[in-house]
């Protein structure tokens, strides 16, 4: 049992440490986590609540009230969440909003699946919402334009377990440590959480990022999968050429800055001009995107719209350049705002 619960704690940890970066941090919350009440009993009763809820289905709510109970449980603290039945939530589950768990494909299903997908959507349409979703602060729509050149251009390729590091042998040599169920090409992880409970929490986490931040991990394929299947669910908006107008101001706005810009002092800019109807974490991810998209970038360092960039390849921001994602990490004012890479994503669209 000691055993088994070490083990546990050591899944736990790597999990938080993925998504925060922080052993100081996810240690103790997996020492919690397993220990009081343990996974065993947690998994246990969610398993029986998630069975009553198969066989006797909770009606759907409307699409507003799944809207808010997402919310809901995304600013819910982890440990509440954790030791609390998920009832309130299934509703959503049932209107589709959140899920019970993650749908994952081998490697080069998933791959295949994934252009298949894009193959169903205008990248004009997609450029289009794009625009909508960062004038009218809609962030559901403003992931799906990186998701489709994240997965356009994926090169062919086999499964390639992810290098995470170093760690110290049997020999006392340093070796190479890989992310068995991790590819380091595409960032598909194959396998989900064997705790149901954390199944649980890790989908809807995403759906959250997809409809509160519009936030896309740079180099995950399951995130560009899950959100582009939720993107086609949308309804479509009133898209206007003055979306375009709006955009250009705001890169009007970072074209007149101090040459000393970086991308780490550029949300607070963005959020004084006005143009922009987004807090400073939603801000922060639209300056990644705007990375993403190739608008942001140094010369050293590329985002989706050309070149698939491995993870491993990918540039470790300078340190005084905040928060900022590959490859915007690397951008100054000095490196100047790539308007082809405007002019190829949205000129035109409107016609």
């Amino acid at each position: 049992m000691e055993k088994q619960n070490k083990s546990i704690i050591e899944a736990i940890s790597e999990t938080v440490v993925n998504a925060f970066g922080d052993e100081d941090f996810a240690l103790p919350l997996a020492a919690w986590q397993a220990s009081s009440p343990t996974s065993n009993e947690i998994n246990e009763q969610y398993t029986v609540e998630i069975k009553a809820y198969q066989a006797t289905p909770t009606p759907a709510c409307d699409k507003a009230t799944a809207l808010k109970l997402l919310k809901h449980f995304a600013r819910k603290d982890f440990r509440d969440f954790w030791t609390t039945p998920v009832f309130e939530y299934l509703p959503a589950v049932s209107e589709g909003t959140m899920k019970l768990c993650e749908t994952v494909y081998p490697h080069d299903e998933a791959i295949r699946y994934a252009k298949e997908l894009i193959a169903t959507l205008s990248v004009k349409e997609l450029a289009k919402d794009f625009l909508y979703g960062v004038a009218h602060n809609a962030p559901e729509y403003r992931t799906a334009l990186a998701c489709y050149y994240y997965i356009k251009n994926l090169p062919e390729h086999e499964f390639e377990k992810k290098y995470v590091g170093s760690v110290v042998g049997k020999n006392g040599e340093f070796e190479d440590k890989y992310n068995e169920s991790r590819c380091e090409i595409c960032g598909y992880q194959h396998t989900v959480s064997i705790e149901p409970k954390m199944q649980f929490w890790h989908i809807n986490m995403d759906m959250a990022n997809f409809y509160f931040d519009g936030r896309m991990g740079r180099s995950s394929l399951n995130a560009a999968i899950i959100f582009l299947e939720e993107y086609k669910k949308l309804s479509s908006p009133k898209h206007s050429i003055a979306d375009y107008e709006h955009f250009k101001k705001i890169i009007e706005v970072i074209e007149n800055l101090p040459q000393n810009m970086t991308s780490g002092k550029l949300r607070r800019e963005l959020k004084q001009s006005g143009l922009l109807q987004m807090t400073l974490d939603q801000i922060e991810v639209f300056i990644n995107t705007l990375g993403y998209l190739d608008i942001l970038h140094s010369d050293d360092s590329h985002g989706m719209i050309y070149v698939h960039t491995p993870e491993r390849e990918m540039l470790y921001p300078l340190s005084d350049r905040g928060y900022a994602e590959h490859p915007v990490n690397r951008w100054t004012h000095k490196c100047g705002i790539d308007y082809d890479s405007i002019s190829m994503l949205f000129d035109g669209i409107y016609e």
